[in-house]
């Protein structure tokens, strides 16, 4: 039961993941700030970059210190991925875009691959400063949260993220 909420919680943690860092560039469709916003394109340099999952939580639930060591995700403008190396057990990759006008500030993904691709997840995200930031993610498909939380039965992904280095290549 362990071993199959831990692949569970993986899989949505890369879904929301997907999300939570990935804050940019807003000219897709996905409905958040345009791309001549200064606060957006401000917030997309400061979210690019390769960052270490540090802390999180999915549906009440910490994760194990393992995957969070294994789990990184590079941001380059509005597209997120994450290397094979990563612990989430895929390799996910998609868009995102960015609304830094609302409080808290608001962050559309949509994943390329995996179980829910094409589906639209509403996250909230926070830079703390420059090496830090967090997210909140819903599930895919539901409703955007409000607080960087989540209490067991709300589905929710909340991430923590330290900035390791710029942008890495392919």
């Amino acid at each position: 039961m362990q071993k199959a909420y831990m692949i569970k919680a993986m899989l949505v943690l890369a879904i929301g993941i997907v999300a939570a860092i990935t804050a940019s560039c807003a000219n897709s469709k996905l409905g958040g700030a345009t791309a001549q916003s200064a606060a957006a394109q401000r917030d997309y340099e400061r979210l690019s970059g390769t960052w270490q999952l540090t802390r999180a939580v999915v549906n009440g639930r910490p994760v194990p210190a393992n995957v969070l060591r294994n789990t990184i995700l590079i941001t380059d403008r509005n597209t997120f991925r994450f290397p094979k190396a990563s612990g989430v057990g895929t390799h996910p990759a998609g868009s995102f875009t960015v609304n830094p006008d609302t409080k808290p500030k608001q962050v559309d993904s949509i994943a390329e691959g995996g179980p829910n691709a094409g589906h639209l997840t509403r996250g909230i995200y926070e830079i703390l400063d420059a090496n830090h930031k967090r997210a909140c993610w819903g599930p895919p498909g539901g409703p955007r949260p409000t607080e960087f939380k989540s209490p067991p039965g709300s589905r929710r992904i909340l991430q923590y993220w330290t900035k390791i280095g710029p942008v890495a290549s392919h």
